[in-house]
């Protein structure tokens, strides 16, 4: 029997190689659709008109420093807390920023699978980490449902918000009890019975609610950045903004999407300070400004550690290689 024809795959009810084309195509035009709106509103908006205050420029420098200092250091000892055997801080760190890299150049979840599998060069290791990883973001699902609550009480965002904050804890301890009773069940799959009880173990109470600590914290260093900019913006300084603006960009990117979250993250921020009062224009320019703090230096420098890493790695493997 010869090979088979697009024709005769169509008449057996296979899809064509035009069809998976095209749902490729789809799949694609759907995912770039949020980056599209943004270039649609940064092209109606026209931001570039605001003028910004004298002090903008140390704020975005300042706001970078912090963002090294306190922010990202805090997320690395969160990611820490939650690893089986944790290595040394600095290696969890430079992980953490390869990890950031692949989120701002590929998107769609891509930097936790990254860190992971960055984070140690050993067989049978990247299913551990990467459910540790998982692990990290329940605590930190459970520490947005706190600030999601204490948004709601400060700024009278009303009962959907702490409807939402309860549901969220609700699905979290949920979802932990359905792990525990799964794990017995998995004696057939080994590999996957040791990453989900890596996962469990990194989900004990101490641990969650140290995780959900670091979590808080690393937020109140960014609420000090967003009042910063509002200064630069002509904003007038208000942490109930700034507390909003944490919460709608939290809420914002919770689901994984786009390369940098470009598009859902200054929707989510937009759209908080329109709520505070914030003309539209000015809003989109301190959305985007402040998310292009967060990811060109962070690239930049992550990238300079991935390519130090790698080369590393290299003569390394060639010294074990070569028996010296």
């Amino acid at each position: 029997m010869g090979p088979a024809s697009p024709a005769n795959l169509v008449a057996a009810g296979g899809d064509s190689p035009g069809t998976g084309t095209t749902r490729s195509r789809w799949k694609l035009a759907l995912r770039c659709l949020p980056l599209a709106l943004l270039a649609v509103v940064l092209w109606r908006e026209k931001p570039w008109r605001v003028s910004l205050s004298a002090s903008a420029p140390w704020v975005v420098m300042l706001t970078i420093l912090l963002n090294f200092a306190v922010s990202l250091p805090l997320k690395a000892w969160r990611w820490r807390f939650a690893l089986t055997n944790p290595p040394p801080f600095r290696r969890v760190l430079a992980a953490t920023l390869e990890g950031l890299l692949a989120n701002a150049a590929i998107g769609f979840g891509s930097g936790d699978v990254v860190r992971a599998a960055r984070l140690r060069q050993q067989p049978g290791q990247l299913a551990v980490d990467y459910a540790c990883t998982w692990a990290e973001r329940g605590a930190e699902v459970l520490a947005l449902a706190v600030l999601v609550f204490v948004a709601a009480l400060a700024t009278e965002l009303g009962a959907l918000a702490m409807a939402f904050s309860g549901l969220a804890v609700a699905g979290y301890v949920a979802l932990l009890a359905a792990g525990r009773s799964l794990l017995p069940r998995l004696g057939r799959w080994p590999r996957v019975q040791c990453a989900l009880s890596s996962g469990l173990q990194a989900s004990t109470p101490r641990l969650v609610a140290a995780m959900a600590a670091l979590s808080l914290l690393g937020w109140s260093s960014e609420v000090v950045m967003l009042v910063l900019f509002q200064g630069a913006f002509h904003i007038e300084p208000s942490f109930q903004t700034a507390l909003l603006t944490l919460v709608g960009i939290n809420a914002a990117i919770v689901i994984p999407t786009l390369p940098g979250n470009f598009g859902t993250y200054e929707a989510g921020a937009t759209m908080a300070l329109l709520v505070c009062g914030v003309s539209r224009d000015v809003a989109v320019l301190y959305a985007l400004t402040y998310h292009l703090t967060h990811v060109i230096p962070v690239a930049i420098v992550a990238a300079v550690v991935y390519l130090v890493r790698s080369r590393r790695y290299k003569t390394t493997a060639a010294r074990i290689s070569t028996g010296r």
